[in-house]
């Protein structure tokens, strides 16, 4: 069948699905996994009691959950080469709120709870929209909204308290068939992970990271797909908001603060390309737990906590350098 002449190819004509199978550029992603593994070994031979038992393995992973969490959204972002710093302003906006405005109980939270999850949506594709459409670097975007949300948090609630509904601590907090809830959450994320990695969704978002302009030959809806990964990212940072907050049984106007940079991090310790088009929320799942793992090496050590944050810095150089070297290498 020959088309008219003007006539375009169809986008079903033009199949390009990036492949996310590992080959050697895809080292990056599994060294996360060899950190975790270096760790646990280190710290059950130093100290075995700091990971014995199901409490300690649930308190451990209660830390994993919201930065996990915000690590996959952060890794949505930035295979499309973005990044999102607003997650630290979500978290303290859903924090404050919470624990002042949105504390019912029983089934009386779950609109609340609703409300909390659509907020963080809105304020990721309100990021997204101002990046797909406009000019304005995702650094800039995010910064500013990530100082407005900060700014929402402390008007809501100027210090740390407020009170917490019993029905979202009681959510966060027990077992499930023996095993911590927070267990089932990390695994639930990494399910859905395997799932999204398989969608035209993700094939898109490498698409933009690798090469915008192709991607747009390609029919990719760009400005689409981009809202959508900030939305989701948005949402993620709400849910672990919920999370935080239920464990910590209090409200923070500044508590989400400390995800930004650790999100972002862990997200390159799992070997996500910070200029787009090749990462895995699973590996960053795996970079978070490295990244928390090492201040528990560091108490088995007898260490001072400058130590944590010395070997996170020591870490991330370490990814970060290897990272570079193994996609030099590839492209050479």
């Amino acid at each position: 069948m020959s088309l008219a002449p003007g006539a375009t190819t169809p986008r079903r004509a033009v199949q390009w699905r990036p492949s996310l199978r590992i080959s050697s550029g895809d080292l990056p992603l599994l060294m996360a996994y060899v950190y975790v593994v270096a760790m646990v070994v280190a710290v059950l031979i130093i100290s075995p009691a700091l990971l014995d038992g199901p409490g300690a393995i649930g308190a451990n992973f209660s830390l994993v959950v919201p930065l996990a969490a915000v690590c996959f959204g952060q890794t949505l972002v930035m295979l499309t080469r973005g990044i999102d710093l607003s997650v630290g302003g979500v978290i303290s906006a859903g924090s404050a709120l919470l624990a002042t405005h949105l504390n019912a109980q029983g089934w009386a939270f779950v609109p609340e709870l609703l409300a909390i999850v659509v907020l963080g949506g809105l304020i990721g594709c309100l990021n997204g929209m101002i990046i797909a459409y406009t000019s304005i670097q995702p650094f800039i975007v995010t910064l500013a909204t990530w100082s407005i949300w900060d700014g929402v948090a402390f008007g809501v609630l100027p210090v740390e308290g407020g009170k917490v509904s019993p029905t979202l601590i009681n959510a966060t907090s027990g077992n499930i068939v023996g095993l911590p809830k927070s267990v089932w959450i990390v695994a639930l994320l990494l399910l859905v992970w395997r799932w999204i990695r398989s969608t035209r969704f993700l094939d898109d978002l490498v698409a933009i990271g690798s090469d915008e302009t192709r991607a747009r030959l390609l029919g990719v809806r760009i400005p689409r797909r981009k809202v959508q990964a900030y939305a989701a990212s948005g949402l993620l940072a709400a849910l672990a908001a919920l999370w935080v907050t239920g464990q910590t049984q209090s409200g923070s106007p500044d508590g989400g603060d400390q995800f930004i940079l650790a999100s972002v991090a862990a997200v390159v310790i799992g070997g996500t390309n910070i200029f787009g088009g090749k990462g895995s929320a699973a590996s960053s799942t795996m970079g978070a737990i490295a990244f928390l793992l090492i201040p528990i090496l560091v108490f088995a050590l007898n260490l001072t906590s400058f130590w944590g944050i010395f070997f996170q810095g020591l870490i991330l150089i370490i990814a970060v350098t290897f990272n570079s070297l193994i996609q030099a290498r590839s492209r050479g």
